[in-house]
């Protein structure tokens, strides 16, 4: 971990894919071990203040909007949210760019068929909005605002709003 943040971008343009292909992998014991280890990954990175102008935290949790949007089992869907709701709790003090990959990844769970994924994933809106709001109000209230509305348009359960 004690590269510079440059090498670690170019390190994450290969690792990033990886993480994504085998995110997708359509055994599930793979695909969830990926999950995990790439959010363990991410709490170490998290933990690492990052720059101004560096989006580096956007870079690598990249890989969980790709899996949550190719990836069919709820499993992963599952795991996808539940790893940012623990990075949200452990690390929100220290997310910066971040913000906009897990507002990507809630407003794409919010247009789920299943209704355990909709409502995992508002729950961690609302704890967000409740616990958060400061950290984000400034650079990812837009990002924040959006989510809201894909929650709000979505067709599938409607109760959730």
């Amino acid at each position: 971990m004690g590269r510079i943040r440059i090498v670690w971008a170019r390190i994450w343009e290969v690792m990033g894919q990886h993480f994504t292909m085998v995110g997708c992998h359509k055994n599930l014991s793979i695909a969830m071990y990926a999950i995990d280890s790439l959010r363990q990954l991410a709490m170490k990175f998290l933990a690492k203040d990052e720059l101004a102008n560096f989006h580096f935290q956007k870079d690598f949790l990249k890989p969980f909007e790709s899996i949550i949007q190719q990836h069919t089992s709820i499993q992963t869907r599952d795991m996808c949210i539940r790893c940012l709701s623990n990075m949200v709790q452990a690390q929100a003090q220290n997310m910066k760019s971040g913000w906009k990959s897990i507002f990507a990844v809630l407003s794409f769970a919010a247009t789920d068929t299943n209704e355990k994924i909709v409502r995992l994933a508002f729950e961690l809106v609302e704890s967000i909005m409740s616990k958060h709001f400061k950290l984000i109000a400034d650079s990812f209230f837009v990002e924040c605002v959006n989510c809201l509305i894909a929650f709000a348009k979505a067709q599938h359960f409607k109760d959730i709003r």
